[in-house]
């Protein structure tokens, strides 16, 4: 496992090497959060979706790329710049190296913490977590474009923790702080609050307004109402800075670009379809008694559900995807016998996530990085069965 891990990392180091001096002239998806930062430093937070205004900000750092005829645009929340804030007063190679540092302590900060609440964690040092996360590509993915997604991971991290310790109102509200990528914290809320955790909707509820409020404080209801279709647009518009849906992990992903060709009204029909059998699939195994055991199964089917859902879902986005990697791990050592077929169904679906080469083969040779939503799909009726298990054996507990 050791020498996979180091093969990966040597790997992840070739390709961000290479692709040093893109980061440098402003490539990476970073640039959109230090451009709604500079622009809230210099007090243009009510024009922060004028991509006109966007793109002047972003020359100012990175000049004029030949590549984009505008903006790489700023499409989340407006209380997310306030997180890049500190970053708009460094210049912006810096900055972006400040923030590849702040998620390398946050994947040591999720390492801890898991910790307290998966106990087979406790024999691996924190470091062994961490280059182990750094061989998974959607981190390194993140890493490379400078994203968030790492931040949510340890959000919802955090939330993990307090529902394992019963403390259902906290999680909610670090569920709550997730809200910049709120496609994928919606439907975990979703599915949580459908599982009988009221109290988690309510945390949700109270961090979600007060997100609102300082939303409006940087940048007025005008803006805020504005930023819907804005975001919109740009998603459904890859020529404006979108991501192609064909392209996405997820099922809109798998239903646009299968090669069976679905597009248009027909392809989104399915997409929506398949995504709310598999919500409601995710609903129903997971309704079953409130039994602390079977958390681990509960947050992770949530979130694989949730990046599958997604209607806009990147590869980084699958950091997530670390949280139920562990979960699962822990709970096959702990309630699962040895060599049962129950816990290589468990784990079996994650082992094409964690090919590097194949990542890098569907990204940049294929262009078929959708096709990984299978082995999630899979995942998650594994996870189902599970749930739907009733199991006549004790669980057995670590030294």
């Amino acid at each position: 496992m050791r020498l996979f891990i180091a093969g990966m990392l040597c790997l992840h180091i070739f390709v961000f090497v290479n692709l040093r001096d893109r980061i440098k002239q402003g490539y990476p998806d970073f640039t959109v959060y230090y451009t709604a930062a500079t622009m809230l430093r210099a007090g243009l937070g009510h024009q922060l979706y004028d991509p006109h205004i966007q793109y002047e900000a972003q020359k100012k750092f990175v000049g004029a790329i030949p590549s984009r005829h505008g903006a790489l645009p700023y499409i989340h929340p407006p209380f997310e710049a306030l997180i890049f804030l500190p970053l708009a007063y460094l210049p912006y190679p810096r900055a972006f190296a400040t923030w590849d540092l702040i998620n390398v302590v946050a994947l040591f900060g999720i390492a801890l913490l898991l910790r307290r609440s998966v106990s087979t964690l406790g024999a691996i040092p924190p470091w062994e977590f961490v280059m182990g996360s750094l061989s998974f590509f959607p981190i390194f993915s993140c890493l490379l474009q400078g994203q968030d997604s790492i931040l949510l991971l340890l959000l919802c991290g955090l939330g993990f923790n307090a529902l394992k310790n019963r403390s259902d109102l906290l999680a909610g509200c670090w569920l709550g702080l997730g809200m910049f990528k709120f496609q994928f914290v919606i439907p975990i809320i979703l599915l949580i609050g459908i599982w009988r955790r009221k109290r988690v909707a309510m945390g949700f509820a109270v961090v979600s307004l007060l997100l609102v409020l300082i939303s409006v404080g940087l940048s007025g209801w005008g803006s805020l109402l504005r930023y819907p279709e804005f975001a919109l647009q740009i998603t459904n518009s890859p020529s404006l800075g979108g991501v192609a849906a064909e392209f996405a992990p997820n099922l809109r992903g798998l239903a646009l670009g299968w090669p069976l060709q679905f597009s248009g009204m027909i392809g989104t029909a399915v997409a929506l379809a398949s995504s709310v059998l598999l919500f409601v699939f995710g609903a129903t195994r997971g309704r079953g008694e409130d039994r602390r055991v079977r958390l681990e199964l509960k947050f992770s089917l949530a979130t694989i559900v949730s990046v599958l859902v997604a209607w806009q879902t990147n590869m980084h986005d699958l950091s997530l995807l670390i949280l139920p990697v562990v979960l699962m791990a822990d709970y096959c050592l702990r309630a699962l016998p040895e060599n049962s077929w129950r816990r290589r169904g468990l784990l079996l679906p994650v082992l094409p996530l964690l090919i590097s080469p194949l990542w890098l083969v569907l990204w940049i040779l294929k262009g078929d990085v959708n096709l990984m939503a299978i082995p999630l799909l899979w995942w998650v009726w594994e996870i189902g069965k599970e749930l739907s298990a009733d199991r006549k054996f004790p669980l057995r507990t670590q030294p």
